[in-house]
């Protein structure tokens, strides 16, 4: 016999428990079995007319009972492995066998004479020894049933363990049939003729019935008959009880008792049968309701698909799927199309779809495959070259891996979607909004540029017209001075804002430039606001440019102070803060981590939500025409990304506006204060020569001048090229002042290189107004001081006090 691999999925005749319309109509049976054996008891003796063909048919029909029941127990301990059920199939097959045994032993039935035995002895006990089984076998299922805790066979082994039960209880019905058969003369005497009331007298039949009684209410002991299998197998040994009853009265075949006795075994026999014929009809109408709903939700579940199809065709999308294990996979003809194939590929897996992907993307995506292992999700977007025109495709692929019971990647599904012209409409917009905020900001820079040159020129066309008024030159000179000053500060911000602003960061404790810097700000915001400071007492340090710090500080303080024109608080704050990936979601270039939050709070008017959302846009203000630049929170936003820090408002109309700067923490200490006192202005005393390096005729000549007036001695050049043929002659050079971004392929950093290999002592001072370029593909050495532009005269002579030390 063979092992069924799955365990059964619904309740059986076994398991099952009884309900109350069970136990109503086995307590039915019995009353009405009863009835009918106690209103025969008087009359059973009695001889009943001959019926011919009554004993074939008899005891045909009990085999056949007997043996479906066996099949059925058998079957079901097949598929369920229970050891109870096994020894019940076992009692079944035996009873089977004895009962066919006993029809071979009836004469004129199948043959001449009798086939097993020589007379009614051998009949009478087979009759005696099936009798036997029921009870003999419901005694070892009643105690294994009784903890309730019955194990299944193991599977390996319940095949084997069948197979063993059946041999054995065969071997015992061939060994009853010879007892019987050949030595039933051993055997006490239980019958004379047709009369078997030895039978009784012997003892032999009251045992066989108080055996009955017993497994009865052992089985109803045991398992308080809470199955249905073990309700009806009572009720089979209680008219098993019956027909003993009615049969011992009878005391001889042909009677009144003899018939009813062979009756209620033959229902005896036939009530499990029943009740599993019955199971067979319930569970087949399970199986057909469960067809038809597994039917229907086919039905919804192509609809389904179809309706998925149908949506994937309209979003221009592909579905596929991957088997991890075989490497195979399922895809839809928009799949390999996106891919440029007119026909389904045969063959699909990673790797076939890893060559399609440009060379550059290529270990993206791979990294991407691996990882979705790991985190059960992919998430691809990358490049193809397509298979029929080689044409570069963006796509993006999603997916989702799916795992086995023991959790190890079993497949992978998900959609892919040509993305190339949202990605280029994507650009067109960017491109749109790149243009706008451009045609903005040279709006804003022309109208301000505009203005300071308007001062510049027309003071310097009436200082040429009429020089000769020293009091008045000096006035109008002052008033260009002015506004060439305004104009570098609108360069300086508008620099930081787009974050190319020369930067010389310093490791410093906001604490300390904030304290320095508080009478300043109490200056700026008026005597209106009160200035409160909260400074945290062990506030990391951090790396910035001292000076853009102040700067943007003071910029919030003086839009905090415009905010409040009827007075208020202004609190400056300081603290150690941190940021997670979810405060930061549309800055990819900001790590997690340690920063120091310095934020600037005032009780003004406050923000609506689309002004908030411009508020760090170069030119864009709310202020009245005349009263600022827009420049103010630009230059601010400019600088805290320039410091690798992120920078948010909070504000709510009527209640106030908080400006946070996150900073980044340094690792390194902090330096102590920069010293106060102004360096006299350093003049040239042993006849310096100095080399001039510059591009543009004017500031060249400016600087010349400046250095001149400086009492320094000056060689000029325009190119790098023609300041190396200079530092190859014999000429006394001390210095060289080059500016950084030149023509002719080599850059003021490159010259300061090549210069050095020529004359290792020479000192070095470089100046820019735009570096940018030059410091992101050439970074400046931290030991070559740079000047900015525009510079003074004063301010060069300060550098040249450091150069030469």
């Amino acid at each position: 016999m063979s092992e069924s691999s799955t365990a059964p999925a619904l309740a059986t005749l076994a398991t099952a428990r009884a309900g109350r319309t069970q136990l109503r109509l086995a307590v039915a049976v019995s009353f009405v079995f009863g009835a009918i054996t106690l209103a025969l008891l008087p009359i059973a003796s009695k001889p009943m007319p001959p019926v011919p063909g009554f004993v074939p048919v008899y005891q045909s029909a009990l085999v056949v009972v007997y043996g479906l029941t066996t099949y059925l127990f058998l079957a079901q301990y097949r598929r369920i492995r229970s050891a109870p059920l096994l020894v019940l199939g076992a009692g079944s097959l035996y009873v089977t066998l004895v009962v066919f045994l006993q029809l071979l032993s009836f004469p004129n039935v199948l043959a001449q004479g009798r086939l097993l035995g020589d007379g009614p002895d051998t009949t009478t006990w087979l009759w005696t020894f099936w009798h036997l089984g029921p009870p003999l076998f419901a005694l070892p299922y009643a105690v294994l049933e009784g903890d309730r805790r019955a194990p299944p066979a193991p599977r390996g082994m319940a095949g084997r363990l069948g197979a063993t039960a059946i041999a054995g209880t065969v071997a015992a019905a061939a060994l009853t049939g010879v007892v019987v058969a050949r030595y039933v003369h051993l055997l006490p005497k239980c019958v004379e003729g047709d009369d078997y009331w030895l039978l009784t007298t012997s003892g032999i039949g009251p045992g066989i019935v108080a055996l009955t009684v017993f497994a009865l209410a052992v089985l109803w002991w045991k398992t308080r008959l809470r199955t249905v299998l073990q309700l009806w197998l009572a009720v089979s040994l209680l008219l098993l009880v019956f027909d003993n009853m009615v049969t011992l009265p009878g005391a001889a075949r042909g009677t009144v008792g003899w018939f009813a006795g062979r009756m209620e075994a033959l229902v005896a026999g036939f009530i499990l049968l029943a009740v599993y014929l019955r199971e067979v009809d319930f569970l087949y109408a399970q199986a057909e309701a469960t067809a038809e709903d597994r039917e229907a939700r086919r039905a919804e579940l192509e609809r389904a698909r179809d309706n998925l199809d149908l949506a994937l065709e309209a979003a221009e999308m592909g579905d596929w799927e991957l088997d991890l294990r075989a490497n195979t996979s399922r895809r839809s003809p928009r799949h390999d199309a996106i891919l440029g194939h007119r026909e389904p590929v045969a063959d699909w897996d990673v790797e076939t779809f890893l060559d399609h992907v440009v060379p550059e993307d290529r270990d993206a995506v791979r990294a991407a495959f691996e990882a979705a292992v790991r985190t059960g999700l992919l998430d691809i977007d990358c490049r193809i070259r397509r298979a029929g025109d080689g044409a570069t495709r963006s796509v993006t692929v999603r997916g989702k891996v799916y795992r086995d019971g023991t959790g190890q990647p079993r497949s992978m599904a998900g959609v892919v979607m040509d993305t190339t012209r949202q990605r280029e409409a994507e650009e067109r917009l960017n491109q749109s909004q790149k243009m706008e905020a451009i045609g903005q900001l040279t709006g804003g820079v022309a109208h301000d540029f505009n203005n300071l040159l308007t001062i510049i020129v027309g003071n310097l066309d009436m200082i040429v017209r009429k020089p000769d008024n020293p009091q008045r030159v000096e006035r109008l000179a002052t008033s260009a001075m002015t506004a060439a000053q305004r104009g570098a500060e609108v360069t300086e911000k508008l620099l930081s804002f787009s974050r190319r602003q020369l930067v010389r960061p310093e490791t410093v404790n906001p604490n300390r430039l904030l304290r320095d810097f508080q009478a300043l700000l109490q200056r700026a915001v008026g005597e209106t606001v009160e200035v409160r400071f909260d400074l945290d007492a062990v506030l990391d340090p951090v790396r910035l440019d001292p000076g853009q710090f102040e700067s943007a500080v003071l910029n919030l303080a003086v839009n905090a102070r415009d905010a409040m024109p009827n007075g208020g608080v202004l609190t400056v704050k300081t603290c150690n803060g941190h940021l997670d990936a979810a405060e930061i979601p549309d800055r990819p270039d900001l790590q997690p981590g340690a920063y120091v939050l310095v934020s600037v709070t005032d009780t003004g008017q406050g923000m609506e939500a689309a002004t908030r959302n411009r508020a760090f846009e170069p030119f864009f203000t709310t202020k009245d025409v005349g009263k600022g630049t827009g420049l103010g929170l630009s230059q601010v936003y400019g600088f805290v990304r320039q410091a690798g820090g992120h920078a948010q408002i909070k504000s709510e109309v009527s209640r106030g506006t908080s400006v946070e700067l996150y900073l980044p923490r340094s690792a390194e200490r902090a330096i102590e204060a920069r010293p106060d006192n102004a360096l006299p202005l350093r003049q040239a005393v042993s006849g310096e020569v100095v080399l001039v390096v510059e591009d543009e005729p004017a500031v060249l000549e400016m600087a010349v001048e400046s250095l001149g007036e400086l009492g320094y001695r000056t060689l000029t050049a325009t190119r790098a090229s023609e300041a190396l043929d200079r530092l190859g002659g014999p000429e006394r050079i001390d210095i060289l002042f080059s500016d950084v971004v030149m023509p002719g392929g080599m850059n003021g950093v490159q010259l300061s290189v090549e210069a050095r290999r020529l004359r290792p002592g020479l000192r070095v001072l470089l100046t820019s107004g735009y570096t940018g370029t030059a410091l992101d593909e050439h970074a400046v050495p931290a030991d070559l001081p740079l000047l900015s532009k525009p510079y003074q005269r004063d301010e060069l002579a300060n550098k040249l006090r450091i150069v030469l030390g």
